[in-house]
């Protein structure tokens, strides 16, 4: 099968946006960055491929209508924080499948006037309706985390001040500024232990890219080679009987051993991570399901500046979802634009020196009784 490529990329930033700045304004943006990135134009475009959790109805074809790309295919795809990613894999299978060369891949969310506190399951979902969200599971984590293997407090925290660090060096981050450990550790409770700082914020943004075979390339014109899909896993929960561990990730496991299958390639080869870290503690624990970091050694590894740029395995160096912010349908996607501008050597002062293989990682949602809803993992190398 043809191979599929990342021709450009264009993000807005993340934040909390004016009312009347749409769902459509904001991922019509992205998309035109991402045009202008790759040097493609409206009538380059054969299909249009659209992540998003709250847009709406055709969210997707209101975006297309907008940027003039009216009676090509779109679609809309959900699959609640995977949504971006998994949009990029409709269109990676079709172009591995002949169906188009050129593709427009776009993860949007208008989150600010949709969402008002904690984000639950759906309303029928059993787990729901005992009173659950998301980030009370997070905090049973992280509580069991730390009394399984030795961690501390201060350890899952620094996750968060390293991922603030990096953020301070994203234009496109919702936050922008260094957090110190103090700061982390003494900031408003949310669900014991975690705090405000530990929990990722609600955001509207947009992230889009380019997707081309090697022949769409060739149209429009690029002889630079660009940055490979080279793999996309999606996985969804197994159902669980019993207690279980909380922490065994073993739908994060599958989704690696999919996606590094795919590609032909081991843990070790990766070069840096873009991680689903809603919560501090899942950045560790889905870091340890991967494989890539031993179990119950996350927390020291990020304590130790090993998951920092220029540590062992960078994490987020976009400043991941707790600095850089998660409009959930766009997560996906900001993900791959970070991957291209790293993998291209376009990513300022926080580019991975040596970035040759990446990794991004998305979970989305829950299920009551599985051990998650839907992970992706998309790998990417220069």
């Amino acid at each position: 099968m043809t191979s599929v490529h990342i021709a450009g990329a264009g993000m807005v930033r993340f934040g909390k946006y004016d009312p009347a700045v749409t769902f459509e304004t904001l991922a019509v943006d992205a998309a035109r960055n991402a045009l202008r990135d790759a040097g493609a134009h409206r009538r380059d475009i054969e299909a249009v491929f659209v992540g998003h959790v709250f847009g709406g109805p055709v969210a997707g074809q209101r975006v297309a209508t907008d940027l003039g790309l009216g009676g090509r295919p779109v679609s809309n795809h959900e699959n609640y924080c995977a949504s971006g990613a998994t949009a990029l894999r409709e269109a990676w299978m079709a172009i591995r499948a002949g169906l188009c060369d050129v593709a427009l891949v776009i993860g949007a969310e208008k989150m600010t006037d949709r969402i008002k506190g904690g984000v639950t399951p759906d309303a029928n979902d059993l787990d729901a309706q005992q009173g659950y969200v998301m980030t009370a599971g997070h905090a049973l984590s992280a509580r069991r985390y730390m009394h399984d293997h030795g961690a501390t407090r201060e350890q899952i925290a620094m996750v968060a001040v390293k991922n603030h660090a990096h953020s301070q060096h994203n234009p496109y981050a919702q936050y922008q500024r260094p957090v110190s450990l103090d700061e982390v550790v003494n900031a408003r409770p949310i669900a014991d232990p975690l705090g405000l700082l530990d929990c990722s914020p609600i955001s509207d943004g947009a992230a889009a890219a380019v997707v081309c075979s090697a022949a769409g390339l060739k149209r429009l014109g690029l002889s630079v080679a660009r940055p490979e899909v080279r793999a996309i896993g999606l996985v969804s929960g197994t159902l669980r009987a019993g207690l279980g561990d909380i922490n065994e990730e073993d739908i994060s496991r599958r989704a690696g051993l999919q996606a590094y299958d795919m590609a032909g390639i081991a843990p070790e080869d990766i070069d840096l991570v873009e991680m689903h870290d809603c919560f501090t503690i899942a950045e560790i624990v889905r870091l340890e399901g991967l494989g890539l970091v031993p179990k119950g050694q996350g927390a020291a590894w990020t304590a130790q500046g090993r998951t920092s740029i220029g540590g062992t395995l960078p994490v987020n160096p976009s400043g991941g979802l707790l600095s850089r912010g998660h409009p959930v349908g766009a997560t996906g996607m900001a993900q791959v634009c970070e991957l291209y501008w790293q993998l291209t050597g376009h990513a300022g002062q926080r580019q991975v020196d040596g970035a040759r293989l990446g990794l991004a990682y998305c979970k989305g949602g829950t299920v009551s009784g599985t051990d998650g809803a839907s992970v992706t993992t998309v790998v990417m190398s220069s």
